[in-house]
């Protein structure tokens, strides 16, 4: 019976780990397969110079914000992953990140941890999706419109 243990419990542990890296590289697979059916559909829609980086955004509608270069001028793409608005804006016309969190920290809001700050769109509008936690442990998300940094939503405590 020792000698099960001894051999079963290392052998568990073998294919839960193998299996958990399989999980794994499925899903970074798919993200990056993702990643890449957008940066082709912004070469497409948009003919940028340079494609820097995809990054996914999951609100009501779900978007690959693709960030790249065209004409040398520093772009945001925005590409729907169903049926949604194509469009584009010059990062240097709209609000930072760290501007988007300039902005959340004048509300006044009870916020412990930033998770994420991340580009998204509400109804074809570009926005800065920050995510954050309060001191109670709930996820808190506000949207803070990337053409004139106004809030255009919040959801607390959650």
């Amino acid at each position: 019976m020792k000698n099960w243990i001894i051999i079963g419990l290392p052998a568990l542990v073998l294919v839960a780990g193998w299996g958990s890296l399989q999980l794994y590289n499925s899903n970074m697979n798919y993200e990056n397969g993702l990643a890449r059916t957008a940066a082709a559909k912004a070469e497409r829609q948009f003919h940028p110079d340079k494609i820097e980086s995809v990054a996914y955004y999951n609100g009501s509608e779900s978007y690959q914000v693709v960030r790249g270069t065209r004409n040398g001028v520093q772009m945001y793409f925005w590409v729907p992953d169903g049926k949604g608005a194509y469009f584009t804006r010059i990062a240097k016309n709209g609000i930072t990140s760290r501007q988007a969190l300039q902005i959340l920290a004048g509300m006044h809001l009870d916020v412990k941890t930033i998770l994420s700050v991340r580009l998204g769109a509400i109804q074809a509008t570009p926005i800065w999706e920050i995510t954050f936690l309060n001191s109670r442990g709930n996820y808190n998300y506000i949207s803070i419109n990337f053409d004139n940094g106004k809030e255009a939503q919040r959801i607390l405590n959650i």
